[in-house]
């Protein structure tokens, strides 16, 4: 039974936390032309990284909102978005629902050519982690299924 208590607090103690995701978008190399995969479905807050395999390319938002290649315009650390032939990694977070195309200016445009889509789905509805009371009453269910299980295993060894 005392098990079912440290169990029950140990479940307590973990309550789960969000953490934001990152999701790899290849662009070009020996796949060709194409952004792989060419639709991610990401949550708000999750992250977005663009790896350019090999070729002139880069990642620009139909609706404007990135433009990526050597970094980002505006990235506030000097990045790119001008295509580029060069190894290249940059990131973009997402924190609106939403459907974002892209495409590589070079091959392509909105919808055609070599382009792709993020699609940032609606936030699900938090589990509501228990308040103080509530965390108070699954204590004290605990401790009573302790004290209920004691006061059974006392009986049985009376009866015995």
């Amino acid at each position: 039974m005392r098990g079912i208590l440290i169990g029950s607090l140990a479940l307590l103690a973990l309550a789960p936390c969000a953490r934001a995701a990152t999701v790899i978008v290849n662009v070009g190399g020996s796949a060709g032309l194409v952004f792989s995969p060419q639709t991610v479905t990401i949550q708000p807050g999750d992250k977005v990284t663009f790896i350019n395999k090999g070729g002139y390319h880069n990642a620009v938002a139909d609706n404007g909102v990135f433009r990526c290649a050597q970094g980002c315009d505006g990235d506030g650390h000097g990045g790119s978005g001008t295509a580029s032939r060069n190894n290249w990694i940059a990131s973009v977070t997402f924190t609106q629902p939403g459907t974002i195309g892209y495409f590589c200016e070079i091959h392509g445009s909105p919808g055609n050519g070599m382009y792709g889509t993020i699609i940032v789905a609606a936030p699900q509805p938090p589990i509501a982690a228990p308040g103080l009371r509530g965390m108070f009453a699954l204590l004290l269910a605990g401790v009573l299924v302790l004290l209920a299980g004691l006061r059974l295993r006392r009986n049985r060894d009376i009866s015995s």
